[in-house]
């Protein structure tokens, strides 16, 4: 981790954080999803199966117990090394970095996406990411979330779809790209807007 400001870089980018994929910029780099949680489902399955047949009380039933909580100790590892490169890398290209002011709390409610995106773990990930920044003299900054993946960044108008539809296509200007991609350029021009004291329009 920097302990003293990065020399300036003038690179700037919008970040959309996402189930599919972790997280995907503004120039329409792709952070992979690592899903730590769903690829050590079976075996934590199995360990918690193995803490249910043991006698309450017994030796073996602790010794389940310590092998259940070390699995679910790798996992949280495994999160947290994959989020403080990943933020550490972001840093070290961007002097700003502007994601959507997402409440997950409210997003959690969700049960068919509750678990997934406990496994991401944004407010962890933009936690470490605000961190690291202040120590690296970096920026990092929220935007309003609404309505960023429905307009479209190549003219502004509003081109509305569901969850499951995952490409952007504008029939007014024709811009075709991934729907992440879409919302992490929404997601950039509206924090430059932000900084710049200018109301987004399309907000």
């Amino acid at each position: 981790m920097p302990l003293q400001p990065l020399p300036e870089t003038g690179q700037e980018t919008g970040i959309d954080l996402g189930i599919e994929s972790f997280a995907t910029l503004a120039d329409g780099t792709i952070i992979h999803n690592p899903r730590c949680y769903r690829r050590a489902e079976r075996r934590l399955k199995t360990a918690q199966r193995r803490v249910s047949r043991r006698k309450k009380g017994s030796n073996r039933r602790r010794k389940a117990v310590r092998l259940l909580a070390k699995a679910h100790q790798t996992v949280k590892r495994q999160r947290a090394d994959f989020q403080h490169k990943t933020a550490l890398q972001l840093i070290r290209v961007h002097d700003v970095i502007y994601f959507e002011d997402l409440q997950t709390a409210n997003l959690v409610k969700n049960h068919h996406l509750a678990k997934s995106i406990s496994d991401a773990g944004w407010g962890q990930f933009l936690s470490i990411l605000s961190f690291k920044a202040a120590c690296a003299g970096r920026r990092v900054v929220a935007v309003p979330p609404a309505y960023t993946s429905q307009i479209c960044s190549g003219c502004g108008v509003m081109v509305h779809k569901g969850l499951s539809v995952r490409w952007h296509t504008c029939p007014e200007c024709g811009t075709s790209l991934h729907r992440d991609h879409n919302a992490a350029k929404n997601i950039e021009r509206a924090g430059q807007a932000l900084q710049g004291g200018v109301a987004l329009a399309a907000s």
